[in-house]
């Protein structure tokens, strides 16, 4: 399991910026292999019913719409020019 080359924690994970406005893709972070990339949220991940629990009460999802367009078949697009890497953001 890689981790952040910032913050220590696996960048498989999903972590958010303290303000609760930017999430990071843990595909993304993977991806690029050095730090969490953070995305806006919820803009960047949208929410969904099915995902509420205790841990995630606005059920996130857990990747950024872009990365969830690879499920279905379409490349992906990732906008990086609303990405913020771990060393720019407050978590």
């Amino acid at each position: 399991m890689a981790s952040c080359s910032c913050c220590g924690k696996a960048l498989n994970r999903g972590i958010w910026t303290l303000d609760g406005k930017h999430k990071s893709c843990p595909l993304c972070s993977t991806t690029q292999g050095g730090q969490h990339i953070f995305r806006r949220y919820p803009e960047d991940f949208g929410t969904t019913e099915a995902r509420v629990t205790a841990n995630n009460p606005d059920g996130a999802q857990s990747y950024c719409v872009d990365c969830r367009g690879v499920d279905t078949g379409q490349s992906s697009p990732v906008d990086l020019t609303q990405q913020r890497l771990c060393n720019t953001v407050k978590i």
